[in-house]
C-alpha cells in the first residue's frame, strides 16, 4: 500500500490547504462580494462565516494532528527505530528542536494557533481591514513552510534558493486557487438554495472575483510547476523512464483537467449565472474540480517521499562502466557505486549524505548485496576523503541485486537504506 509517510503527508497538505485557501478567499473574495449588500444579508452573511469558521477550524486541527504524526514517523525514520522506542528515548524531542523539519513545524504551528484565535474578531468585524491582513499573512505562513522541508528547502547555498522560492509560490497558488474551491462550493449551494435575486449578485461578484484570482494562481503555478520539474526531474528522459517522473506527468494530467473544468466555469458558467440552474451547474463542475485537485495532492503526498529525478545524477562522481544507484529517504541519502558494474571482481564505493547533501558522520557502517541464491556481506572501510569502500568483492552472477546499508550514525541515530542495482554480465 505504499509508505504510510506518503498518505500522512496528503492529508496534511490538503488540511492545510482548505484551511489556508478558506482565510484566503474570506477575506479576498466573499467579504468584498458581500459589502456590496451590507446589512441586507446580514443573518445569511454571518451563517456563511459560522460555516466557512467551522471548515478553517477542523482543517486546522487535521494539519495540527496530521503533522504531528508526520513528525513522529519521520522520527521513526531517522533513528530507524520502532516509534514506541523514539518515544521513549526523547528521539522525537530531538527532531523537534534540533532539525530544520521541526523547527519549521514549531512555526507553522505557533502561526496556525494565532489564526485560530482571530476568528472571533474576523466573525465580529463588519469590515475586515487590517484582521483580514493579518489573517492572511498568517494564513500563507501556514500555507507555504513546508517549502522549507521539501527537496528545493534542502539545496544549500545559491542553488537552492531558487526552487525554493519556485516551491513556495506552488503552494501559495495552490491555495489561494484549490483551497478557495471548498468555500465557494459551500456559497454556491447557499446561492442555489437561497434562490433569491440578491443571493444571485452576490454571488456573481464572488464567482468573479475569485475567477481571478483563479487566473493568477493557474498563471503561477505553471511559472513555478514548470521551475519546480526542471530542478527536480533534470531531464525529459527522467519524465518518462523514472517512478518520480511519472507521477510528475500524472500530476500533470490532473492540472490539465482541472483547468479544462475551470475554463467552463469561467468562460461558460459564469456569464449565465443568472439563467436559471446555472448557479447549480457551477456548483457541480467546482466539487468536480475540487475532487480533480485533491487527487493531485494525493500524488505531492507520494511525490514528497521519492527521492527526484534529478538527485540521481546530482554530481556525482560516476566512475565509466559502474553501476551505480542513488538512494533517498528523509533520514539521508546514499550513494553506491559498484566498479565494474558486471560479473566478476569488483570494487564498491559508498557516499553517504544528509537532506542538504553534506557528508553523514557514520560511526559504523555494514553493506550487503543479495541476489537469488547469493548474499555478500561486508564492513566498508572509509578513506581520508570520507568515502566508504569496498574491496575485493566477488558477483557472481548478472541481474537484479539489492544494495543495502545499514549505518550507525553519531547521536544514535541509524540510516537503513535499500534499493536495486543491475549487474552486468561478463563482455
Amino acid at each position: 500500500m505504499g509508505d504510510p509517510l506518503a498518505y500522512v503527508r496528503a492529508v496534511h497538505f490538503a488540511a492545510t490547504i482548505i484551511a489556508a485557501g478558506a482565510v484566503i478567499f474570506e477575506v479576498l473574495v466573499a467579504a468584498p462580494a458581500f459589502a456590496a449588500a451590507a446589512g441586507m444579508l446580514d443573518p445569511d452573511l454571518q451563517r456563511w462565516r459560522r460555516r466557512w469558521s467551522w471548515l478553517v477550524w477542523a482543517n486546522l486541527a487535521v494539519a495540527a494532528v496530521s503533522g504531528a504524526i508526520w513528525l513522529v514517523l519521520l522520527a521513526g525514520e531517522i533513528y530507524a527505530a520502532p516509534i514506541a522506542e523514539v518515544w521513549r528515548d526523547g528521539g522525537v524531542w530531538t527532531v523537534v528542536h534540533e532539525t530544520r523539519f521541526g523547527q519549521v513545524s514549531r512555526a507553522r504551528l505557533g502561526a496556525a494557533a494565532l489564526l485560530a484565535v482571530s476568528f472571533p474578531m474576523l466573525k465580529r468585524s463588519a469590515d475586515l481591514g487590517l484582521w483580514g491582513a493579518g489573517a492572511v499573512v498568517l494564513a500563507i505562513a501556514v500555507l507555504i513552510g513546508p517549502a522549507w522541508t521539501g527537496h528545493a528547502g534542502a539545496t544549500p547555498g545559491v542553488a537552492g534558493e531558487f526552487p525554493l522560492a519556485a516551491d513556495a509560490l506552488h503552494l501559495l497558488a495552490a491555495g489561494a486557487w484549490l483551497g478557495g474551491l471548498p468555500p465557494l462550493a459551500v456559497l454556491l449551494a447557499a446561492a442555489w438554495r437561497g434562490k433569491a435575486p440578491l443571493w444571485i449578485s452576490v454571488t456573481a461578484i464572488a464567482v468573479r472575483r475569485f475567477s481571478l484570482l483563479g487566473v493568477i494562481s493557474v498563471s503561477a503555478l505553471l511559472a513555478s510547476g514548470i521551475a519546480n520539474s526542471w530542478y527536480e526531474v533534470g531531464t525529459l528522459d527522467n519524465l518518462f523512464a523514472t517512478a518520480y517522473g511519472r507521477l510528475v506527468l500524472a500530476k500533470i494530467a490532473l492540472f490539465a483537467a482541472m483547468i479544462g473544468v475551470a475554463s467552463i466555469n469561467r468562460f461558460y458558467l459564469t456569464p449565465r449565472l443568472a439563467t436559471s440552474g446555472t448557479v447549480r451547474r457551477l456548483y457541480r463542475t467546482s466539487l468536480v474540480e475540487t475532487g480533480l485537485g485533491f487527487v493531485a495532492v494525493v500524488v505531492v503526498g507520494f511525490l514528497g517521499a521519492m527521492a527526484p529525478a534529478s538527485h540521481t545524477h546530482h554530481d556525482a562522481a560516476i566512475p565509466e562502466g559502474a553501476a551505480f544507484v542513488h538512494i533517498h529517504s528523509n533520514a539521508g541519502m546514499a550513494d553506491v557505486a559498484i566498479t565494474p558494474g558486471r560479473v566478476g571482481r569488483a570494487r564498491a564505493t559508498i557516499r553517504l549524505w544528509n537532506q542538504e547533501f553534506e557528508p553523514l558522520a557514520v560511526e559504523k557502517l555494514t553493506f550487503s548485496l543479495r541476489a537469488p541464491g547469493a548474499e555478500i556481506l561486508r564492513s566498508p572501510v572509509q578513506d581520508q576523503d570520507g568515502i566508504w569502500t569496498v574491496d575485493e568483492l566477488e558477483l557472481p552472477q548478472a541481474g537484479h541485486w539489492t544494495v543495502a546499508i545499514d549505518a550507525t550514525l553519531v547521536g544514535k541515530r541509524r540510516l537503513q537504506l535499500d534499493a536495486p542495482i543491475a549487474i552486468e554480465p561478463e563482455p
